[in-house]
């Protein structure tokens, strides 16, 4: 062996970190966890991935300190500003180091100290400590606790994590942000100069566009490629169309710069990275403040959601989510003594997240690519070779998403309708049908009057030869969905599965006739119903009110017409498995409490016993609509019949103007078989 292969390694320096990370840097260190000086110290040899921090430079380094009688050891993990000049520019370090500069020894220390002067029981300590921290712009770094020596560790990129972990992600981030809120109320004078003075938006202002709006477009269009080839031709995909239909940078501008009484200091950066879990605890620790900002609670809360969880968990447990968070919230904000009741209510929450939590979305289609990259596909930053900037939409190469569990990921932020929604619809109806049955109740002969002047408009003996031969082609679309989506899924529906039999029957019966009885059976549960409930007749306002609009098919029938036409029309597969007994509840419960404000006692009125079983005999109306819905809601634009080009004056057949064909897309056909599903779970299809 020759003398130099002999030769050990060269020791690293301290400079390899920084230049201004010193000796003296390291006695500061030992010092700030109770030691006298720094005796010794080594870089571990643990190397990060690429990816693992995009803006920054990672070390790890163990200090010794052996100069007093018990030997101290402290880990730390340093994070500094890339020493590529190039990649340094590109990406803005300067700005992202400052900011978080500023929030470790400013903002932070200035939450901390109005905390520690509250001496709350259960202090927030989830942010590892800043041993030492610099910033000039070129010699930058961020020391911290080396939370691995604790048992902390990261959940994968590329995989939402489970509920348990989500709900201390947000339970967390509940109590982070109660710091600001209690700090606001109490302190408000020291709280505002400090995010005026020292917190700034470092991705979305009028100045930075010209440095991210062309990589913005690289994400806009992997997001409509991933949801075309997905969902092509639903409304979901028209739903993202109408998203990116404007200036989505000057959206995003908007959304982080407006304030008002809820704003706190928000993390900025709610990906999974940056949290770590404790291996055997609860315990959450969060890092990584370089995007921290002054704004809307609900950007945090909408960017962790729509980053870090799967669509199955979110219709599922989004409830709960939010729930974790204000708790978290509520339970700190009163250890601080304040009072989240009067300062920051769940309502006032919610309106947060109705104006803007569509934020999420903006930030989903950037972070759910980024964590579906394969180490081999994450760029080598130090590669650049220039000491100027280079557009970064030619070193963040984003390319299409190659799995379909990654595209529909992404579609998933967009989903037509969320518990939340679904409920405040259901709250609406019940109220609207509660005017009906008091009515009847107090003033039968006044509601025999009004309803005798209602037409029914649809389903009428002397209207089926308009709509007979339209039915005829709806039946053999949903026979081919149904053939196709048992073969594909042979071992869910066998070849002689009841469901299928079910469902043949069904689409073998006289559906017209059927519907037809349907809106002209009345009895004492009838009401007036809306007719055409589906989700563009709802207008949502962010106070959590609702109006309804469009009553051109307005009749008096059983009220499940309303709710089982909204419920197959404006809900999925899954909603429905999980909530659909909440739905129901919320629609009953939301009936009750108007017949009883009305001077009805809703347990003679209409009992729940009622609504069950109007749901036996009326719930397979919402086959018959989604048989002719969903076709017709996944028609691309193209394909969508011009009504004005009808010449003349004579009727046309409405299946010569209504043209459809078999549903093309998986997804479709899914959507309209899980329909029949469900009503036969429901036992809707005896």
């Amino acid at each position: 062996m020759s003398s130099e292969a002999a030769k050990p390694a060269a020791a690293p320096k301290l400079s390899v970190i920084s230049a201004k990370f010193t000796e003296a840097t390291l006695d500061e260190i030992v010092q700030k966890v109770g030691g006298k000086r720094c005796t010794s110290w080594k870089m571990s040899d643990t190397e990060f991935k690429k990816g693992d921090s995009y803006l920054s430079e990672l070390y790890r380094i163990q200090l010794c300190d052996d100069s007093g009688d018990q030997p101290l050891v402290v880990n730390a993990v340093v994070k500094t500003i890339p020493k590529n000049v190039g990649r340094r520019n590109t990406f803005r370090s300067a700005d992202f180091f400052r900011n978080e500069y500023n929030f470790y020894t400013v903002v932070l220390k200035e939450l901390y100290s109005f905390q520690s002067k509250r001496q709350p029981k259960h202090p927030f300590d989830d942010i590892p400590k800043c041993l030492a921290a610099y910033s000039d712009g070129e010699n930058d770094f961020i020391a911290l606790e080396d939370q691995s020596q604790y048992g902390y560790g990261t959940a994968s990129r590329a995989e939402g994590v489970g509920l348990d972990e989500c709900q201390r992600c947000m339970r967390s981030l509940g109590r982070f942000h109660a710091l600001s809120l209690a700090m606001k109320e109490q302190e408000s004078d020291r709280f505002h100069t400090i995010v005026q003075q020292h917190v700034e938006e470092t991705y979305y202002a009028a100045r930075l566009k010209p440095w991210y709006n062309n990589f913005l477009q690289v994400q806009i269009d992997c997001a409509k490629k991933a949801v075309a080839q997905e969902c092509a031709g639903t409304e979901l995909e028209r739903k993202v169309a109408n998203f990116f239909d404007c200036d989505l940078y000057d959206r995003m501008v908007y959304l982080t710069h407006t304030r008002n009484q809820n704003s706190v200091i928000n993390h900025g950066d709610c990906w999974m990275p940056n949290f770590l879990f404790h291996n055997e605890t609860s315990g959450v620790r969060i890092i990584d403040f370089q995007l921290a900002r002054y704004s809307s609670p609900a950007l945090d809360i909408s960017f962790f959601v729509y980053s870090c969880t799967s669509q199955a968990l979110r219709e599922a447990h989004y409830q709960e989510l939010l729930d974790a968070y204000y708790g978290g919230l509520a339970e700190m904000m009163r250890d601080l003594g304040s009072n989240p009741d009067e300062i920051f209510p769940f309502s006032e929450l919610q309106k947060e997240l109705q104006q803007y939590a569509r934020f999420g979305c903006g930030m989903g289609i950037e972070s759910i690519p980024f964590s579906l990259l394969g180490e081999e596909d994450v760029a080598d930053l130090d590669q650049i070779d220039s000491d100027k900037a280079i557009p970064i939409e030619e070193i963040w190469i984003l390319r299409p998403i190659a799995s379909q569990a990654g595209r529909l990921r992404l579609a998933d932020i967009s989903t037509a309708i969320t518990l939340e929604e679904g409920i405040r619809c259901m709250h609406t109806l019940g109220r609207l049908h509660a005017l009906s049955l008091a009515m009847k109740d107090q003033e039968p002969e006044l509601l025999q009057q009004v309803t005798s002047t209602i037409v029914e408009t649809y389903y009428s003996a002397d209207r089926e030869p308009w709509y007979r031969n339209f039915m005829l082609r709806l039946i053999p679309i949903s026979k081919h969905a149904l053939g196709v989506v048992c073969a594909e899924e042979q071992q869910k529906y066998p070849s002689n599965d009841e469901f299928q039999c079910a469902v043949e029957r069904f689409l073998d019966s006289n559906i017209y006739q059927m519907m037809i009885e349907m809106t002209h059976t009345h009895n004492r549960n009838s009401v007036i119903n809306h007719g055409d409930c589906w989700l563009p007749n709802f207008l949502f306002h962010q106070d959590s009110s609702v109006r309804i609009i469009d009553f051109q098919m307005v009749r008096y029938a059983s009220p499940v017409l309303d709710i089982i036409l909204f419920v197959y029309t404006c809900t999925d597969q899954e909603l429905r498995k999980t909530h659909y007994d909440a739905l129901l509840q919320a629609y009953h419960m939301s009936c009750c409490e108007l017949l009883h404000e009305l001077g009805s006692n809703p347990a003679v009125v209409f009992p729940r016993t009622e609504l069950v079983n109007e749901l036996e005999q009326f719930g397979r109306f919402g086959c018959a609509v989604a048989m002719e819905s969903i076709p017709l809601s996944l028609l691309e634009d193209a394909e969508v019949a011009d009504l004005n080009s009808i010449e003349g004056t004579e009727a046309v057949p409405l299946e010569e103007v209504l043209v459809l064909a078999n549903i093309s897309s998986s997804e479709g056909r899914r959507r309209l078989v899980d329909v029949y599903r469900h009503a036969y779970e429901c036992g809707y299809l005896k």
